[in-house]
Parts: C-alpha cells; structure tokens; sequence
C-alpha cells in the first residue's frame, strides 16, 4: 500500500524509528502505525506556511473543527448514502473530527487518513489502537500510497491551499479503485455573486498588504478585523435571516459569526493562508472530466462548490 511519495517506489527499511526507503535513501520518520512522509528540506516555503497556519495553530486542538462532511452529505444524499463506503481515505484530516466519526460507521471498513500539520502526531496516537485506521503526515501533492487502493476519497477545502490543486486531483484519480467515487469541496471564484465576488477582491488586496508581515502580526491583525467584518457582513446577515430573507443572507461573506471575535479562525484561514485557490464551476467540471472522472456532479452554493464523481 505505502510507497515513498519522492520517488514512487515501495522498497523500504525500517530500523530505529525511521523508515529508510532503499531505493532513493530518503529517511522518515516511524512510530507505530504512524509515519511522518514530509522531508523538511524538500518542503516549499509556502508549504512550511501552510504547516504552520493549520497543523500548529489552527488544528492543533483535536477535535476541535466542525464536522464538514455534512455539507457535502446534504448536496449528495443519495450518492453518500450508496458510495460512502469500504475503504476510505481523507486528504486533509485537520483537527480529525470528520475521522472521528467515520470511525462509527459500520459501512466503513478501513479508513486512512493525511495532512501536512504536526497535528497529526496526536491524532495517530488518539487512534493508535484502532486496526483499521491509520493516520499519516504527507502532501497532497505527492501520496504515499499505491494506485487503485480506495473505495472512496474525501477532501474538504484543502486542494485550494495548494500550490497545484490540479495534481492534487491526479494524485486522487490515481489512488482510487475503477468505480472509486471522490466527495470534494473547494473554493468557488463565485464570479455569479457579486457581493461575494467582491468580498474575494477585498482578501486578495489584504493578503497582499500582510504578505510580508510577522506571523504574529498577521495573527493579531486578523484578531483586529475580525469585529470590523462582524459589523459590514455578519450584522447584516443576521438582519436578513429575521425578515426571513434566509436564503440571501447565506450570499453574505462570512453570515455564520456569532459574536464580534468569532471570525478570527475564519479570516486567519483565508487571509494567512499563503494560496487560495478559486475556481469557476466549468472550469472546474473540464478539468475533473480531462484528468478522467466521469459521473461528474458539482454544485455551486454560495459557500463554495461540493464535488462528486467516479473513477
């Protein structure tokens, strides 16, 4: 199942704590089930941000995210119900809530779950016990897995984050069985709402402005504004909702804060972020359709676009 994600090849040497692939000599590290697939002097600058913004900040907690699977649950019921099955593998596990309860279905028989962030330390320990979960450090860019493996692959909002959210599908197409389904939720360019369109213009200028900064700078800066986009946008929504004007209130950006200070994380996870990659709903269907999914199902919400397809 495991290959080296640097040079493709499954030839391996355990000895110390480290797994030593024989073939290209490059050494990770091994506790356990656990293996940590990301080789520091190989790593992007934008990716050792990334790292830092969720695996050791935002995800550090376990548990500690929503459980995003029911939103693209709502928009496939039937699929989910049918599909979401077998062996299943999660790109971008973040805190691990979705894990955690796919831990407690019967339909799942195997689960095997990645990110980049140091969280995933803690979450491997958490499920040290458990035979049929494994959880592993890697990049989404690169698996560290055999091809035609799982029964299903799940990723909510992390190819948008990369530096090739294009290979980041490849690498799912790859890793998929024939008839292996992908339930996927990425950022839309929302180029048919203009008040969202105009909310993305609005974090392209500030991510620029804080490029440079300090992480802690960025870190308070967000904390700064977050009050200030509570009034322009979540005050308004709410306003909308008790007209019961519900469904253009979900148009505003950011509708769901719930006190002042609740937008932190989210503007932390957009504004810090080094990429945020958006995609128009056709060029996104071309682009499934050219890497080879077929079956391909993508809704635009105003939250973004929710993805299911088959291999």
């Amino acid at each position: 199942m495991l290959i080296c994600p640097l040079c493709s090849k499954n030839n391996f040497q355990e000895k110390n704590e480290k797994l030593i692939c024989v073939n290209c000599n490059n050494v990770y590290f091994k506790k356990n089930k656990f293996i940590d697939f990301i080789v520091s002097k190989d790593t992007l600058n934008i990716e050792k941000k990334a790292i830092k913004i969720w695996g050791d900040d935002l995800h550090k907690k376990l548990f500690s995210t929503p459980e995003h699977f029911l939103q693209i649950k709502k928009e496939f019921k039937e699929d989910w119900k049918n599909y979401f099955k077998g062996n299943i593998i999660e790109i971008g596990c973040g805190s691990g809530s979705d894990v955690k309860f796919f831990s407690t279905l019967d339909a799942i028989t195997k689960i095997t779950a990645i990110d980049m962030g140091l969280n995933t330390y803690n979450l491997a320990e958490f499920f040290k016990d458990k035979n049929n979960i494994n959880i592993y450090r890697g990049n989404a860019t690169n698996l560290p897995f055999k091809g035609i493996y799982f029964d299903v692959l799940y990723s909510f909002g992390v190819f948008h984050h990369t530096k090739n959210p294009k290979r980041c599908i490849e690498e799912a197409f790859r890793v998929l069985k024939k008839n292996g389904c992908m339930f996927l939720y990425l950022y839309s360019m929302h180029e048919n709402n203009l008040i969202k369109y105009l909310g993305i213009k609005t974090e392209v200028i500030i991510k620029l402005i804080i490029k440079y900064l300090p992480y802690r700078l960025q870190n308070y800066i967000c904390v700064f504004l977050s009050p200030i986009f509570w009034v322009i946008f979540t005050l308004p929504a709410f306003l909308m909702r008790v007209i019961r004007l519900i469904e253009f209130s979900k148009k505003i950006p950011m509708h769901w804060g719930s006190h002042p200070f609740s937008l932190v994380n989210d503007l932390k996870d957009r504004l810090m972020s080094p990429i945020n990659y958006r995609y128009k709903k056709n060029d996104l269907y071309l682009t499934i359709e050219e890497i080879g999914f077929k079956h391909i199902n993508i809704v635009q919400k105003s939250s973004g676009l929710y993805i299911f397809c088959k291999k």
